[in-house]
């Protein structure tokens, strides 16, 4: 999004003034402070997400380990003869 801005704005009259420049610069900087901290938020919803399933996939370890498990028949291997 950042990258239409830039060229739209290049396309438009070179002969900007310097607080114009400054202006355009002050309005991305701060589209960019508000994408960061949308980032940041989504980032920290995502580590808890991460632990959260973390926990629960070792609980899952863990009762599989505590599962009674049968006693199967080991059937041998053959080799197979041409």
């Amino acid at each position: 999004m950042i990258g239409r801005v830039i060229r739209r704005r290049r396309r438009q009259a070179s002969a900007g003034t310097l607080e114009t420049l400054a202006s355009q610069t002050s309005d991305l900087v701060s589209e960019l402070l508000v994408q960061n901290r949308a980032l940041r938020a989504e980032n920290e919803a995502l580590k808890r997400d991460v632990e959260r399933l973390s926990a629960g996939w070792d609980e899952i370890k863990r009762l599989a380990k505590l599962a009674p498990r049968r006693k199967q028949a080991r059937i041998p291997l053959t080799r197979k003869t041409r």
